[in-house]
């Protein structure tokens, strides 16, 4: 079992269609490759946590490195551990519910994730604190408002 993590930004304005592609994407290729795990986009900035089989996730690593509208793709964290923090992949956003999603995409609004206890943040100390530290690099959170 592997967890690998990374932030990226958005090479330009991303489209709420184009931010359902992603969402959609991410939810087939995920589930079909049994990662777990979550991505929260949030003012063109993005944090992915992909929990499973260290090849599956590689190879869906390289897939985003590759994608054009990721840049300043950072890696902080790819190791292996003895258990999943997440049962599930979730895709979090501002407002996840005005996105052309399909429908079985399993979403969650960025204020959900934003108490310290949300179980959202997953069921590890130190993947709750990675959640934590990119919500906190933002000067101001818009959905916290």
């Amino acid at each position: 079992m592997h967890r690998f993590v990374y932030v990226s930004t958005a090479t330009c304005s991303l489209t709420d269609h184009q931010i359902a592609d992603i969402a959609g994407a991410c939810h087939r290729n995920n589930r079909r490759n049994g990662l777990t795990g979550m991505l929260v986009a949030h003012q063109g900035k993005f944090l992915h946590i992909l929990e499973g089989d260290e090849a599956a996730i590689r190879r869906r690593a390289q897939m985003i490195q590759n994608d054009p509208r990721h840049g300043e793709f950072e890696v902080i964290e790819a190791r292996e551990i003895e258990m999943r923090a997440f049962t599930d992949w979730t895709f979090v956003t501002e407002t996840p519910k005005a996105l052309p999603l399909l429908g079985n995409e399993k979403t969650a609004a960025l204020a959900d994730l934003m108490p310290i206890n949300s179980p959202l943040r997953g069921r590890d100390l130190s993947v709750r604190h990675m959640v934590r530290d990119f919500l906190a690099s933002f000067k101001q959170l818009l959905a916290a408002a």
